[in-house]
């Protein structure tokens, strides 16, 4: 017996319009979610999971000399290690009272709008305009390493990122700067206040060591085994360097971000002796500086050692708990701060 199919029938093996459409939207539904599990979920988890891998030993008799150049194996923790407690930060204190003891007082804070001096900090805060150009400096001396510090956003490393502004206040911060946005990659070596959270290489990397100096290296300088034993105070992976081995202007860098932009910058002239430099662009009166006028800017004041930090819509500079420079808005991850308080918020 013959079967009459209505018109309106699908023929038999077929499928009706509306279950190919269903099973196109699952199909895209499951590719969508495939797709946010391998570039978002993983990588946020990658980068949000505190791991602390240990506190630095101090040297006493750190000579400040750079790294050893040459390239030795990355040193990477044992997985099946457990991750031992958070370790005490480094402490110091009073390192340069001699070198620089006319540069504080005998324990009164005397502040203004652009100075603030105490028994433990000097730092004066200016503010350039130029033609097309508005930034904002610190020059800092601390009687001690301890009173220059970094915080993480919404304190703790890996936690999330923080309006500069809110991250300044909590830590009691006279001066303070956008650091390098750690989180904003899984790349790069981060030591913060004598304890090392991560130590895998990104590009130009900046050490402050225990003794007060500063070096600045390439990742192919980078000894990571040194880095474990010499005492490193803090570390940042941004980059580039923006003054070479003798201290002098460079043209080269190893950036491609290198023309007019936001600029956040941190300087040294000798153990104790910093400087912040925070760069205004992309709004009317300031188009912002190139990388070769950002390290003729720091060679001017008198640096020896520069490395940038996260600029752009990250660059930021608070003074006396203020925000001073164009709000843009971005949160970041971490600051470096100078502070007159004895204790340690992060």
């Amino acid at each position: 017996m013959s079967v009459i199919h209505s018109k309106h029938d699908p023929r038999p093996g077929q499928l009706r319009v509306w279950q190919l459409v269903l099973i196109d939207l699952l199909v895209i539904a499951v590719g969508l979610n495939l797709f946010a599990l391998v570039h978002i979920v993983f990588p946020r988890q990658a980068v949000t999971e505190p791991q602390v891998i240990g506190a630095l030993t101090a040297t006493a008799e750190a000579s400040g000399e750079p790294l050893p150049s040459a390239v030795t194996p990355e040193v990477t923790a044992d997985p099946e290690t457990p991750v031992a407690p958070t370790p005490e930060p480094i402490v110091y204190d009073g390192m340069f009272d001699e070198r620089f003891h006319d540069k504080f007082t005998d324990g009164e804070v005397i502040a203004d709008e652009n100075s603030y001096r105490s028994r433990n900090i000097n730092v004066t805060y200016t503010e350039v305009s130029e033609p097309g150009l508005i930034y904002h400096v610190a020059d800092i001396y601390v009687r001690d390493l301890k009173f220059l510090r970094t915080a993480f956003g919404r304190g703790a490393y890996a936690k999330g990122n923080e309006p500069l502004s809110d991250m300044s206040s909590r830590c009691e911060a006279v001066a303070a700067i956008s650091g390098d946005h750690y989180n904003a990659r899984l790349e790069g070596i981060v030591v913060r206040n004598g304890v090392l959270y991560r130590e895998t290489r990104f590009d130009d990397v900046c050490l402050l060591l225990d003794d007060g100096s500063m070096v600045t290296l390439t990742n192919k300088q980078l000894d990571m085994e040194a880095v474990r034993t010499m005492g490193v105070y803090q570390a940042w992976a941004f980059g580039p360097m923006l003054l070479d081995e003798n201290g002098q202007v460079m043209s080269e860098f190893n950036s491609s971000v290198t023309r007019n932009n936001p600029r956040s910058a941190i300087g040294y002239v000798e153990p104790g002796h910093y400087v912040f430099i925070q760069v205004d662009g992309r709004i009317p009166g300031s188009n912002g500086i190139t990388m070769q006028g950002l390290s003729q800017l720091f060679y001017d004041l008198g640096c020896v050692r520069a490395f940038n930090l996260d600029g752009g819509a990250s660059a930021g500079f608070t003074w006396q708990g203020a925000l001073v420079s164009y709000p843009y808005g971005r949160p970041v991850s971490d600051c470096i701060y100078v502070t007159d308080s004895e204790e340690v918020t992060d």
